[in-house]
């Protein structure tokens, strides 16, 4: 592991502020509506839009903020504080952007108050994740494949292939479609993560 400087650590955090307020605004403006969407006079682009962001609002992309927060920060102590602060400051912007554009009124923190207190408690747990898969080893390998296993899993939890007939078409396709998107991303990085580990391995074992 590089030698600890200060420099480097305001570099690493400034990464994590980024990578929050990206993950916050992106997700915010996936959920913009136009008034063609809401009248079904677009319901090709309502698709897509909700495909979309089905796919930033996912808890693959969420929880994997923190996990990324604390492979950024390298220590663990770091890596716990930075995988909270990740995950409040991405909420905090994200619907107080979304609260200063009128997207949402005053009542959206106490409606996302469990949200808030999921990033309080798993967000310190998760960034550990990130410190554990920077190293080698089964560990390593297995704290690189919780973000790939969750998006795999992801749609058949929230019941992304069986949504009701009764709910409009673009509702159903962009269901659908983040669900199949979610298991072939968890599957190629699954496969990714698993190659680099067997690629590690290969010379020790000849040698």
């Amino acid at each position: 592991m590089p030698a600890y400087h200060p420099l480097m650590a305001k570099r690493w955090w400034g990464l994590v502020i980024a990578a929050a307020i990206t993950v916050a605004l992106v997700s915010l403006a996936s959920n913009v509506t136009s008034e063609s969407q809401l009248s079904a006079e677009a319901n090709t682009l309502l698709a897509v839009r909700s495909t979309f962001s089905k796919l930033v609002n996912s808890g693959a992309v969420w929880a994997g903020l923190p996990i990324l927060s604390g492979w950024l920060v390298r220590r663990p102590l770091h890596a716990f504080a930075a995988g909270i602060v990740a995950g409040l400051l991405a909420l905090v912007v994200h619907y107080g952007v979304g609260q200063l554009f009128g997207m949402f009124d005053e009542t959206v923190w106490a409606a996302n108050r469990m949200w808030f207190a999921f990033a309080l408690v798993m967000g310190g747990p998760l960034g550990l994740v990130g410190v554990v898969a920077r190293g080698g080893g089964p560990s390593g390998l297995l704290a690189r494949l919780v973000v790939p296993a969750g998006a795999m899993l992801e749609p058949f939890f929230r019941g992304m292939f069986s949504v009701p007939t009764t709910l409009p078409w673009p509702e159903r396709v962009a269901s659908g479609t983040a669900g199949v998107v979610l298991v072939a991303a968890g599957i190629v990085g699954a496969a990714v993560m698993t190659r680099q580990r067997r690629q590690r391995l290969g010379p020790r074992t000849r040698s």
